[in-house]
């Protein structure tokens, strides 16, 4: 993305902070010119670079970068680095900020919302829109998109090319559905979501009355409900609520290839890394996270604040929070044998060594 030249000083004036020298001879200007932000490995005289952790602070002896955003209680002590280390310390500039990576995500959505291509309001003729949806004139419609019956879509929300509305879907103000998201019948998005390509929402839920050996299949007839402001990562899918709905709450964020299943709720500022799956009627409480490809079972309560690493499987609610880790320890595979034997014989064993306790009594 080619962004637009700013002046540092402008920067500086919007988002707070202040800028130093490393040389320590107060001659930080605010001219500076940029134009994005860059690691500091790669970053030229015209970006701004960022330290986000000190452990870090050695690419600083080499860095190009035209100024660095870095912790205001860790200054003194990069710049004694610095100028230990570094010939030309004065070369870099500093902005001293709370926490360089909030503020290296803060102005980047800046510099993207400023620097990316907008498409004009409107709908593109190769769509097909129900006459009896309601598009906001300052919506865009991209090509082929599919708007159902009585379907919605908020003011300034760009749909973009591919993507499928069913009937009585609402998309709020200010979000963005990337190309081939398919939203079945009633289901809600709320403002300022974003929605990656390949997303599915409110496909059926996993439900089946078992007959003689034969599934029955129950149908799904519940909404999926999405708050304002969350984020959906390509290719994740959400299930429609067999009766009651499927919620995902305020500020929510679901990575890639996550499987939402039916009648669950996230709550608000929850977030989730790619391949979890959450089976149904499970509540996960606020501002929850769930590492990577970890499984939750259906029916089960989580405590709001609860951690869940990657690749755990929790089986049971959880009602206090805190970090939750079930992780069996990789092994070479005949190594492996031998543990799984010896884990189905510890009931057994716990049953001898409870005689053993009870016959030294």
């Amino acid at each position: 993305m080619n962004f637009v030249e700013t002046k540092l000083g402008d920067l500086v004036a919007t988002f707070g902070g202040r800028l130093a020298s490393f040389s320590g001879d107060n001659s930080a200007s605010s001219d500076v010119l940029l134009s994005g932000i860059q690691s500091l490995e790669k970053a030229g005289q015209n970006n701004l670079g960022f330290l986000a952790n000190p452990k870090f602070r050695d690419q600083l002896l080499t860095s190009s970068a035209g100024v660095v955003l870095v912790r205001e209680s860790q200054f003194i002590e990069l710049q004694q680095y610095l100028k230990a280390n570094r010939a030309d310390a004065g070369r870099l500039l500093a902005w001293l900020v709370s926490d360089p990576y909030l503020y290296y995500a803060k102005i980047q959505q800046w510099w993207v919302s400023r620097s990316e291509f907008k498409p004009e309001p409107g709908v593109h003729p190769s769509a097909v829109v129900d006459p009896t949806a309601d598009v906001a004139p300052t919506a865009s419609i991209a090509a082929n998109c599919v708007i159902g019956a009585h379907a919605k879509v908020g003011e300034g929300s760009r749909i973009e090319a591919g993507v499928v509305l069913g009937n009585h879907v609402e998309i709020g103000a200010f979000s963005r559905i990337y190309p081939n998201v398919t939203v079945y019948d009633e289901s809600l998005i709320g403002d300022h979501c974003i929605i990656h390509s390949g997303v599915v929402i409110g496909a059926d839920g996993f439900g089946f009355a078992n007959e003689k050996g034969a599934w029955v299949k129950i149908p799904q007839v519940g909404q999926v409900i999405i708050g304002d402001q969350v984020e959906i990562g390509a290719n994740t899918t959400i299930d429609r609520g067999a009766l009651d709905d499927t919620l995902i709450g305020f500020g929510v964020k679901l990575d890639n290839q996550i499987q939402i299943a039916h009648n669950v709720t996230v709550g608000d500022h929850s977030a989730m890394a790619g391949c979890v799956g959450v089976a149904g009627s499970t509540s996960i409480g606020a501002r929850c996270t769930v590492g990577g490809a970890a499984m939750i079972f259906g029916h089960l309560n989580i405590a709001d604040g609860t951690h869940v690493s990657g690749a755990s499987v929790v089986m049971s609610s959880i009602k206090e929070p805190g970090a939750y880790t079930g992780i069996f320890p990789l092994q070479q595979h005949k190594d492996w044998e031998k543990t799984a034997v010896t884990l189905k014989q510890l009931v057994k064993l716990r049953t001898e060594l409870r005689e053993l306790k009870k016959q030294q009594s």
